[in-house]
């Protein structure tokens, strides 16, 4: 439960900083409700070859039916760890065989600091069924531009880290064949992620 506590401190410190975000991606889908009766765009498979630090994923399988992609980046002070407390709540608001059925990602757009293992930490301070992963430059360029997922390295000359890394923020819905079937804004609110786990695995 210690993890449970922090991902709350987390939500509560980073409203401010969350409210301030500027929203890098295109303008969300008119209406998320017929996104699952369609197919959005399609990312190579081989792009998600990517093998987690803890041996969990490898790449896209048929054994899972929906993926869930977030891309952030340890060092985000804000919008990060609110997405990922938010998706930590939605997967606990699914059923047992909604989960069991699904898998969440968290990519790292940051890879020369995001190392696997750092990566895979960080996911599991959320909830234990978000996979972290650190890709290869080649990759995460092939992932990002077929997602449309925006990411920019910023320096910042006051500060230890040196840089950090603007970026858009959403939840991807894809298959195993790499088809995004959905992608969910950045919110404050586990519902619309949950309403649309439910719309793609209905029971």
């Amino acid at each position: 439960m210690k993890y449970l506590a922090w991902i709350a401190v987390i939500i509560v410190s980073g409203l401010a900083g969350v409210m301030s975000f500027q929203w890098f991606s295109a303008p969300p889908e008119p209406s998320t409700q017929t996104a699952s009766a369609r197919v959005i765009a399609t990312v190579p498979t081989s792009l998600f070859k990517i093998e987690s630090s803890d041996g969990r994923f490898s790449q896209l399988s048929a054994d899972k039916k929906l993926y869930i992609a977030y891309f952030g980046f340890t060092h985000c002070p804000d919008v990060c760890p609110t997405s990922l407390a938010i998706l930590s709540a939605a997967l606990q608001e699914v059923s047992e065989e909604q989960r069991q059925q699904l898998q969440s990602l968290f990519v790292s757009v940051d890879p020369k600091r995001d190392d696997p293992a750092t990566v895979s930490t960080y996911a599991g301070y959320f909830h234990p069924d978000i996979v972290g992963l650190s890709p290869q430059e080649g990759q995460l360029i092939g992932l990002t531009q077929a997602l449309g997922v925006y990411y920019k390295y910023v320096e910042t000359p006051d500060s230890q880290l040196e840089y950090s890394v603007d970026h858009s923020s959403f939840f991807y819905f894809l298959n195993a064949d790499g088809e995004l079937l959905a992608k969910v804004p950045h919110t404050l609110d586990p519902a619309p992620v949950v309403t649309k786990i439910q719309q793609l695995l209905p029971q």
